[in-house]
């Protein structure tokens, strides 16, 4: 508290929640307890000296919040930063937000120079796209307010064996065994 006072920043990122010792709290870092003392100093900081917050917290496999859902009640705002090792494209998604719509993404590419916004993300989407392909098919969808245009493909075969192999490149497994 007395370095943020001292240091009097625009910004503070607190990474990640979970690693954070709140010493008036006996329990292990990312306990519970200390997960909640620690989430509320930094919110009292914040809204005391006017600073915009980002606490970030673990993820699971699964791509949830890590552990009670406490740290996401808490909060004012969550923010999903998604993306596929394979690109350099990452979507960031709201969740939560408790004075504006989570009707909204963005959608950014990592560059040399960093983190830039995806001005036309249909284009993106198509650029490697070959036409006249048996099993691709252009799809519009909405995410929020944005319009997207993008490439579906299906590869087919017969299977030999009992239970069919599903497998997606840029999409969750989880959400792909659903169809």
């Amino acid at each position: 508290h007395d370095t943020v006072k001292k240091m009097k920043p625009d910004l503070i990122v607190v990474d990640s929640i979970q690693t954070i010792f709140h010493p008036e709290i006996s329990s292990a870092p990312g306990s519970v307890s200390q997960v909640r003392e620690s989430t509320q100093s930094l919110m009292n900081i914040a809204k005391q000296m006017n600073i915009a917050t980002f606490i970030v917290g673990h993820v699971t496999k699964d791509g949830q919040i890590a552990g009670p859902r406490l740290l996401e009640h808490m909060v004012d705002t969550v923010l999903y930063f998604e993306g596929d090792e394979h690109h350099a494209y990452r979507i960031l998604r709201a969740v939560k937000n408790r004075f504006g719509s989570t009707n909204e993404m963005g959608i950014f590419e990592m560059k040399q120079s960093g983190l830039k916004g995806v001005k036309n993300p249909s284009e993106m989407f198509l650029e490697e796209r070959s036409t006249n392909v048996p099993g691709s098919t252009i799809v519009s969808t909405m995410e929020g307010t944005r319009p997207l245009l993008i490439e579906v493909q299906a590869l087919v075969t017969p299977r030999t064996f009992n239970n069919p192999r599903r497998m997606a490149t840029g999409i969750d497994h989880n959400r792909l065994s659903l169809l």
